[in-house]
């Protein structure tokens, strides 16, 4: 046999064994895809199966109150316990839209269809459970000019140790925005807090870019829950202890 049939022969062999290692990694490659696969999934079940509850006060908006006339002769409405920057009140009109199950779906505020839509409820009938959107337009641009926050949600502490979530839903028409709010579309925020920090906290604060007048801001639900919400679902309005007990007290 020659040296170039025995090169030959060594180079098939080298071929063949690396088919095979090929082979074997591919097939390694895809048991640990499947193995995470099926991690992620049992992961989900187990953080959906956890439960969630709402710890901010009012997070459903349905405590309102409503100051007296602004600079520009709006008598603003606001859910109890939202904070209004300096300066806010007077360049903004803030309204709240009610979101109630038992209405005539046919008859809601288009806004209301819209977001039933986008959390999976649609058209139905009756849901758990009311809640209102707060919407704020922009009656002058002055406030981008103050410092500290536009405007901050009902309790808005986030303690993120050892985990915890905010989620909320939003909307922005014209050029404003907030969170990457997109234009004249639902989103929801679901952005999770984890520390080893036991003193480590966040506030939820309401700063507005790029605002113009006219421009319109919708919110609804924000929440602030222990351990990380799933990404993957949206968020309804969650059981609130805190707020059932506050109403019970006020009644």
């Amino acid at each position: 046999m020659t040296i170039e049939q025995n090169i030959a022969k060594l180079v098939q062999a080298s071929n063949n064994l690396t088919g095979v290692v090929d082979g074997k990694v591919q097939e390694i490659d895809n048991k640990v895809t499947s193995a995470q696969q099926k991690f992620e999934g049992l992961n989900n079940e187990l953080i959906s199966n956890l439960g969630f509850v709402a710890l901010n006060y009012n997070s459903d908006f349905l405590d309102v109150h409503t100051l007296a006339e602004n600079a520009l002769g709006s008598e603003n409405t606001y859910p109890v316990r939202m904070g209004v920057g300096g300066g806010s009140n007077d360049c903004f009109k803030s309204e709240v839209i009610p979101v109630i199950s038992g209405s005539d779906p046919s008859s809601r505020n288009a806004e209301v269809k819209e977001l039933l839509h986008f959390m999976g409820i649609g058209p139905a009938l009756h849901f758990s459970s009311n809640f209102n959107i707060l919407k704020l337009t922009v009656l002058d641009t002055s406030f981008m000019e103050s410092a500290g926050a536009d405007f901050y949600i009902p309790e808005q502490h986030v303690k993120r140790s050892p985990s915890a979530t905010f989620m909320a839903y939003i909307k922005s028409v014209g050029d404003i925005r907030w969170r990457g709010a997109a234009n004249n579309e639902w989103q929801q925020i679901v952005d999770h807090h984890s520390t080893d920090n036991p003193g480590s906290y966040t506030h939820i604060d309401i700063n507005f870019n790029n605002a113009k007048v006219g421009d319109i801001f919708y919110l609804a639900l924000p929440i602030i829950t222990v351990g990380h919400f799933p990404k993957s679902k949206k968020h309804g309005n969650l059981y609130n202890p805190k707020t059932e007990l506050i109403r019970k007290f006020e009644v």
